[in-house]
């Protein structure tokens, strides 16, 4: 099986794999494959030239504690129904991994349609969605609702940075990501809009439409409640599905997991809550440089992660046991059997709401 990076020249047929197998709207795939294919990796498995298997890796800019980080969200990930169960996602899925580590990504993140395809592979959830449904209705119209332009994107990006900064790892709402969530918005017939009283930015969110639903995301303001009211005069009786934001509260759903991939980056988001030392032997059966035994030094101003040579009187940890402690997510039954990580300050609140 050749596992190799498409040089973008067989667009066409990727296009026909990916809506064979997804079948997305139409108007939404000509998006991705017109703005997001163009600038992302997509590793292939073929076999005879045939292409058997494909996942996208799709970059962002995500802020994790000191610095900005290109990281890559996995998506996309298919093999044809008939060479199914061959272990092909398994060989890509390696790939795509070690690759990343050698790029000193310290993690990647993926949307699972099914949990279970990825936690052979070390994946855990790190985020939970704050999903909830309300119906429109007629309401008096406060401010003004218009469609984003261009010239405010400045503003809108430092409108969000407020609302983001209580965030420890945050896609970063810069010029670049507000045009690719513009586009997206108009593939679904909405667009990135925001809400304006006496000519002040009190609102922001980006919304979408499919049938008779109404989907927003990024759906933050200032005046949360007077906002979602304008929101719900826009569409009267139809129903509207929000993610995240900070205008409606709304019910926990693990959506994101993640994995670590290049260890010692973590340095660079990590920080101690005590200066302490200790030596953990972790179990990555899928990147080398992972796998063995690690001093940790943690302390007020950052963790220093230092791989040694194998010693036996390390504890063992699993690389996604570490991943939940990292994050911060699910990690209290870790901490009982791992005490030495209590010294360690998760990199939690997550913020990502970006779907594909």
């Amino acid at each position: 099986m050749d596992l190799s990076y498409e040089k973008k020249e067989r667009k066409t047929e990727i296009y026909q794999m990916y809506q064979e197998i997804f079948e997305d709207p139409e108007e939404f795939a000509r998006y991705y494959f017109e703005e997001i294919y163009p600038g992302n990796r997509v590793l292939t498995a073929q076999e005879h030239g045939e292409i058997r298997g494909m996942i996208h890796l799709n970059p962002y800019k995500v802020r994790a504690g000191r610095k900005d980080w290109t990281l890559h969200y996995i998506v996309a990930v298919a093999v044809r129904e008939q060479y199914r169960r061959q272990g092909i996602m398994a060989q890509m899925l390696e790939r795509c991994l070690n690759d990343m580590a050698q790029e000193g990504e310290p993690f990647t993140y993926l949307m699972p349609a099914d949990r279970a395809y990825y936690e052979p592979f070390g994946f855990v959830f790190i985020m939970d969605w704050t999903e909830t449904q309300v119906r429109g209705e007629k309401t008096e119209k406060q401010g003004v609702i218009m469609a984003a332009d261009e010239k405010d994107y400045d503003e809108i990006s430092d409108f969000l940075e407020e609302f983001l900064k209580k965030f420890r790892v945050y896609t970063v709402p810069d010029q670049a990501y507000l045009e690719r969530t513009q586009r997206e918005s108009q593939s679904s017939d909405g667009s990135l809009m925001v809400w304006r009283k006496e000519g002040a930015l009190r609102g922001i969110f980006a919304e979408g439409k499919e049938d008779d639903d109404v989907f927003l995301r990024w759906a933050f303001s200032k005046e949360p409640e007077q906002m979602l009211t304008q929101i719900k005069g826009r569409f009267p009786d139809r129903v509207i599905e929000i993610t995240g934001g900070n205008i409606s509260p709304g019910s926990q759903v693990p959506k994101i997991m993640a994995r670590i991939t290049c260890l010692k980056a973590w340095e660079k988001i990590l920080k101690g809550r005590k200066n302490v030392s200790f030596r953990l032997n972790v179990e990555d059966p899928l990147i080398r440089e992972n796998n063995g035994t690690f001093c940790f030094e943690a302390g007020f101003e950052g963790v220093k992660i230092r791989k040694e040579k194998e010693d036996g009187d390390a504890q063992k940890i699993l690389i996604e046991d570490l991943t939940r402690v990292f994050f911060g997510y699910e990690a209290e039954k870790i901490l009982e059997q791992y005490p030495c990580l209590e010294s360690i300050q998760p990199a939690e609140p997550v913020y990502i709401s970006e779907e594909v």
